[in-house]
């Protein structure tokens, strides 16, 4: 794809940087569960800062479900107020950090280990400040990513984080290995999501791009590609963004809805019902509405705008489907507001808050 931004490049990189970091990591996560199985590990706490964070989230659910002990998830910025009672010798700490230099996930590793948990770094980053205070490092398989906003860093840390929870769950867990094997299929179904998913956004930017407040909606792993929508509109183009629960926006955002708003409810079998309750009040309300559904869904014509998926997911994997179409909406939306998706003009502004000083992002460190 010829084009001189990356971050479009990386988006269709995606699904095979989510392949290789399975492959790339099968027998890394089965050395480290049978480390924390040896060790008697009885929680889990997984943290990071960001689009990580937001990562983390969206693992968390099949994580909850399959883990047979406690599975928190706890922003680096947070670790604070939870040290001294969360983490000890039984606890694994699986620190995200795509680059492994913000100050915020080295000093969260740095806290974990020096209360006697396993730190495990989840990096891109070999050489890493994370990586290097980590006791135990998976490195992420995505390759360079030149760009400020991640994306196929991100879904390829989502992957790993559940690949980490079905393999960590019980031995008699059948359910566990019936998701395992459907997991190690998702990189072909987020690449089957691409071609149709831009199509239809690129079609639908000048309507879509009249709107200045998005909300953003969805539950199970979708709700962690809500709050990822709202980290990458945000930073990218500029465009406010809520992130929720889609049953939230009943109990907070329906006052303020009109023509500028646009809802996106991110919709799977499981949660038809409560979105289209949804899409009834947004259009009561006067906002506009697009909505990312798995097929076989009927809309009753509710919605201003739909993305059909090309394949069904299971709810608490389906993330890594739904997640390529939000990345290729952020970065349209940022084309059509005449900005540079690779860098943020607040890009080195939010990088020295972020870094430890004298540090820099990998690839933009000096030759």
């Amino acid at each position: 794809m010829s084009t001189k931004f990356h971050m479009i490049e990386y988006i269709h990189e995606g699904p095979k940087a989510l392949a290789r970091t399975f492959d790339s990591n099968a027998k890394a996560i089965e050395t480290l569960v049978g480390s924390m199985r040896e060790r008697g590990i009885n929680r889990l706490i997984v943290s990071g800062v960001g689009s990580s964070h937001t990562a983390s989230m969206m693992a968390w659910p099949l994580m909850r479900y399959h883990v047979p002990f406690e599975v928190d998830v706890i922003p680096s910025t947070e670790f604070v107020y939870y040290g001294s009672r969360l983490i000890g010798p039984q606890t694994a700490v699986v620190v995200v950090s795509r680059s492994g230099e913000r100050g915020w996930v080295v000093d969260a590793m740095k806290d974990a280990i020096g209360r006697g948990a396993l730190g495990v770094a989840m990096t891109g980053v070999a050489d890493s400040l994370l990586a290097q205070q980590a006791q135990v490092t998976l490195l992420t398989a995505e390759g360079p990513e030149i760009t400020f906003p991640k994306t196929k860093s991100v879904l390829a840390c989502a992957g790993l984080l559940m690949l980490l929870g079905l393999t960590l769950a019980e031995r008699s867990d059948t359910e566990a290995v019936t998701r395992r094997q459907e997991l190690l299929k998702t990189p072909a179904l987020a690449e089957a999501v691409l071609p149709a998913a831009e199509d239809v956004i690129r079609n639908l930017m000048a309507e879509l791009s009249k709107h200045s407040t998005v909300f953003m909606g969805g539950t199970g792993s979708n709700y962690g590609v809500a709050l990822e929508g709202g980290v990458k509109l945000q930073e990218t183009a500029y465009v406010t963004t809520l992130s929720d629960h889609t049953g939230n926006v009943f109990h907070g955002a329906l006052g303020p809805l009109d023509k500028t708003w646009l809802i996106m409810p991110l919709i799977h079998r499981a949660d038809l019902k409560l979105s289209l309750q949804l899409l009834r009040l947004v259009r009561k309300f006067g906002a506009h509405s697009f909505s990312i559904v798995e097929p076989g869904l009927e809309l009753e014509g509710l919605s201003d705008h739909v993305l059909t998926l090309p394949n069904r997911a299971d709810p608490l994997m389906a993330a890594l489907c739904y997640l390529p179409p939000v990345q290729l909406l952020t970065y349209y939306w940022t084309i059509a507001r005449g900005m540079n998706p690779d860098e943020p003009s607040v890009m080195r502004d939010m990088l020295d808050a972020m870094l430890p000083a004298g540090r820099e992002e990998p690839e933009l460190r000096s030759a």
